[in-house]
């Protein structure tokens, strides 16, 4: 592969890490890699090489939007809505480093006035009045808040991760990167003017509105 050797920058690899990943893993089988972003194609390398996520949690993902091989509920993919990122779509992936986080966004701990934390408080309390346990609250508090914030987040269908933004060009769909989610208007400006600088080369049809 030709690429521009400034996307290595910071992930520890070199092209020939890119194209024994992309000969070799089993997760790209039946994906058209020419509408894989080289910068995409680097992130998952680099993963993969260094062992930082689980690539299948992404491609995974991707062989489902392609209808290569469907695991599961299909994801849900949603167009970005802020002005920055119109036009460009995202998919979420999750992976097991996400497992703490989902934990604590489903008992609102990021959230100053948020009460499941304490309802949750009070329901093991009221749990361990009616039928004691061995360990006491201190095990049943625990298993709750870890084992079954994770189960109700699943039953629910809102695990999160982080984002791969693709766009779509003539029916097809073009993925760009990973990505951590934006907290607002001017962090979505600041992924769209990286997104541009880094894919716009090989994918100028995405950009065309913008340019």
């Amino acid at each position: 592969m030709n690429l521009n050797s400034s996307i290595y920058d910071g992930f520890g690899i070199t092209p020939e890490d890119v194209d024994t990943y992309v000969s070799s893993d089993i997760g790209l089988y039946g994906v058209d890699i020419s509408r894989l972003s080289s910068y995409l194609l680097v992130q998952l390398a680099s993963a993969w090489k260094h062992r930082t996520l689980n690539t299948y949690s992404i491609t995974d993902v991707i062989q489902s939007l392609e209808g290569v091989c469907q695991r599961g509920k299909p994801p849900k993919v949603k167009p970005f809505k802020g002005a920055a990122l119109s036009g460009l779509w995202k998919v979420h992936f999750v992976d097991s480093r996400f497992f703490v986080r989902n934990i604590y966004n489903e008992w609102g701990m990021f959230h100053d006035d948020s009460q499941k934390f304490a309802a949750l408080c009070a329901r093991v309390a009221k749990a361990e009045e009616r039928e004691p346990s061995p360990l006491e609250w201190q095990r049943r508090l625990p298993h709750e808040f870890v084992v079954g914030g994770y189960e109700n987040r699943v039953k629910k269908r809102k695990l999160t991760g982080e984002w791969l933004i693709f766009g779509i060009h003539e029916g097809k769909n073009i993925y760009l990167a990973l990505c951590q989610h934006s907290r607002g208007p001017t962090e979505d400006k600041e992924i769209h003017e990286a997104l541009r600088g880094l894919c716009g080369g090989e994918f100028p049809a995405l950009f065309a509105a913008s340019a």
